[in-house]
């Protein structure tokens, strides 16, 4: 009997057709079409499916096999991020769209694409060999695109129900269709809010300036101590506890096809601003960061009205890598906000989340710890193996620059090492307008994985 997961692309359309915003509570409907879409694929695999209940998403829980048989759990997420700005969309980003070897639509990569490629692949495998002797555990949450919230609650109530032996993510990016990346590393994230207030409503520049501090002057102040000419973060003690790459990470960082120049080009900027010590590839993927993701406060429409605003903000993230941590970075930002800021406004630092870094040394890799599952040391060289046939070329083992929190969580919690393969590249815009998938690394990507799967058992 054929089902959906026969024909992956279409599959994936109609995946990305289901509009599935977590952030926005307008799309309720997209995001419980899509938890319905992901639990259907999974029962017609032969799973058992439950929906466990949080405070704004549910997770989806799926689980098959034999509980004496090596367990594997699989991770995803069914959210997506807002369209946001809908004019630089080429169609409709709820609309699947086939162009050029692409499949264009949110949540296209990010995350819906890979997760067809692990049920594609568990398809194939399943069809010959309907009793896989491989546990499979299936962790789909729907909050990741909103920081999820709700997961380490999760986590804490029912980690019995993820036991394991390893833990297999796709959520990850690679720099290419022919040269896939096992991400051995992800940075983690704090988030803060900056408001400082001034007088108790917006005033005339005129007739009341030069009798009091501007909020965004003081702001601006602020951010300004924040970094060194260099590029450094300039807050006191914030490097203290990286711990700095081992030599084979730098290594595998000098295989990667990408060039300095090819990667301003990408960026469209004329030179990098990277920390001393580091070049800008190294730096995106081995140094902590300190970034102004917003700032705002006063008039900022057409022309201009000559005002003094009684409030300024600003959006700041740090991007953290082991060992450091997201709280004790929090408070130290949160200080250093606070000192710089004159006595003659009042500020309010909030931390919004965040999440520390997480790192995975290879078995066999100088640096590992060797008290790994026997599941994670056969998953990591059979990756290799079958990426290897599938794309002609061994994948790089690398850290990344960006950020899943979760990761660390399921490690914490339920012991789990993660095994990342990126199938998503720079060119798939994540995040952004035009937002697509490669459907070249689709379906060498479920080759991979269909070898992958029948020798892991």
């Amino acid at each position: 009997m054929s089902v959906l997961l026969d024909h992956p692309t279409q599959a994936l359309s109609e995946y990305v057709g289901h509009a599935s915003v977590s952030a926005d509570s307008a799309f309720d409907e997209g995001v419980s079409g899509a938890r319905g879409f992901a639990q259907a694929r999974l029962e017609e695999l032969g799973f058992a499916t439950d929906l466990i209940e949080t405070p704004i998403h549910p997770v989806l829980l799926a689980t098959r096999g034999d509980p004496s048989w090596p367990k594997l759990v699989i991770y995803g997420h069914y959210d997506v991020q807002p369209p946001d700005p809908l004019d630089l969309w080429s169609s409709d980003p709820f609309s699947a769209v086939e162009r050029e070897g692409r499949l264009y639509g949110r949540g296209a990569a990010d995350n819906k694409g890979p997760q067809i490629v692990h049920m594609s692949a568990l398809r194939r495998v399943l069809k010959r060999n309907p009793n896989l002797p491989l546990h499979i555990t299936y962790l789909i949450e729907g909050e990741e695109e909103i920081g999820s919230p709700s997961f380490r609650g999760f986590l804490e109530t029912h980690k019995e129900r993820l036991q394991g032996d390893m833990l297999l993510v796709s959520d990850t990016g690679s720099p290419g269709p022919d040269q896939l990346v096992v991400t051995t590393g992800l940075r983690g994230l704090t988030a803060l809010e900056v408001k400082v207030r001034g007088p108790r409503q917006d005033l005339h520049s005129g007739v009341h300036g030069g009798a009091l501090m501007n909020p965004l002057q003081a702001l601006m102040r602020a951010c300004s101590h924040l970094h060194d000419a260099d590029g450094k973060v300039a807050v006191p003690g914030f490097y203290d506890a990286v711990r700095p790459p081992e030599p084979w990470e730098r290594e595998e960082l000098s295989k990667l096809p990408t060039s300095e120049d090819e990667y301003a080009q990408f960026l469209g900027i004329p030179t990098f601003h990277s920390p001393p010590g580091y070049s800008p590839l190294e730096a995106i993927r081995f140094c902590p960061t300190l970034e102004f993701n917003g700032v705002g406060g006063g008039y900022q429409g057409e022309g201009s009205k000559t005002v003094i605003p009684s409030e300024a903000f600003a959006k700041i993230t740090c991007r953290l890598v082991p060992d450091q941590s997201s709280q004790e970075i929090a408070r130290m930002v949160r200080d250093a906000i606070v000192r710089s800021c004159p006595p003659s406004v009042q500020v309010e630092v909030e931390v919004k989340g965040g999440g520390d870094p997480y790192v995975v040394i290879p078995p066999g890799k100088p640096g590992s710890s060797g008290e790994e599952s026997d599941l994670t040391k056969k998953a990591f060289p059979l990756v290799e193996e079958c990426v290897r046939k599938s794309f002609g070329s061994n994948p790089l083992f690398l850290r990344e620059g960006g950020s899943i929190p979760i990761i660390r969580d399921l490690k914490e919690v339920a012991g789990l090492d993660a095994l990342m393969l990126g199938l998503f590249t720079n060119e798939d815009n994540l995040h952004a307008p035009d937002e697509s998938f490669h459907l070249g690394i689709m379906n060498d990507a479920i080759d991979a994985f269909e070898e992958f799967f029948e020798k892991l058992a």
